[in-house]
């Protein structure tokens, strides 16, 4: 079986949003048929937003203003994250391409096994796949203050985060693994709403699980791999 594979790069987040939309537009459309996957980055610190959220609900624009940030709305769903030191990856099927995507909650858990296999491969073996989230405090908490069934966590810690859109039979999933421990206080705190700041206790990071900090590239052909042997498919270079 193979699997288009976009070459990994480090866009804008417009870029990487209007780009991830086009490919499941293009999927639900007929005009392609082969199952998308993607890693990349982004070119500046960046919050992106479920396709629901109201940008000045769940962020504090004029922080996101002063930092330089970037602010863009995903095609997905879920809560707000910061890519900040991240990798991220969009796999684009249509349901029945794979016998794993047949339903949302059978897609989050083999793409999260995908995530704990390339995380292994880097040396962190301690994940967990947690079957329950944790109870939702508020529907302004972002991203990393919420942990969702099936996303990896290492000691407990949340080390990635996952959002998807499904319609139809074609399905788009994003995800973000943190790389590198390099959140700052403002990241942390003041970019959220009050009484929504996020605790770096229950976050972590490839950088603060290895001791060392990633070469990306590494982290990428790592990716690469874990979804390779995971869903049994080549990855055919666009």
């Amino acid at each position: 079986m193979h699997w288009r594979y976009l070459p990994f790069g480090t866009f804008t987040g417009e870029h990487n949003m209007s780009l991830d939309r086009q490919l499941l537009d293009d999927l639900q459309s007929g005009k392609s048929t082969t199952t998308i996957v993607r890693f990349y980055c982004w070119d500046r610190p960046t919050v992106s937003l479920g396709i629901n959220q109201i940008a000045d609900e769940v962020v504090v624009l004029e922080q996101i203003q002063r930092l330089g940030y970037g602010l863009v709305t995903r095609p997905t769903g879920g809560r707000a994250l910061l890519h900040k030191g991240d990798i991220c990856y969009a796999i684009i099927a249509n349901r029945n391409s794979h016998p794993e995507f047949r339903s949302l909650t059978s897609t989050y858990r083999a793409i999260a096994q995908s995530i704990a296999a390339m995380l292994a491969s880097l040396g962190i073996n301690t994940t967990e796949l947690p079957q329950t989230g944790t109870p939702a405090r508020s529907a302004l908490n972002p991203c990393f203050a919420m942990l969702n069934p099936f996303e990896v966590t290492v000691r407990g810690r949340k080390i990635c985060g996952s959002a998807q859109f499904r319609s139809g039979d074609c399905f788009l999933q994003h995800g973000s693994v943190r790389i590198f421990d390099n959140w700052n206080e403002d990241d942390l705190t003041t970019l959220w709403p009050y009484g929504h700041q996020l605790d770096s206790d229950q976050i972590t990071s490839i950088e603060v699980e290895t001791g060392r900090q990633p070469a990306v590239a590494d982290v990428v052909t790592a990716f690469e791999e874990a979804v390779k042997d995971r869903f049994g498919v080549s990855l055919s270079v666009d």
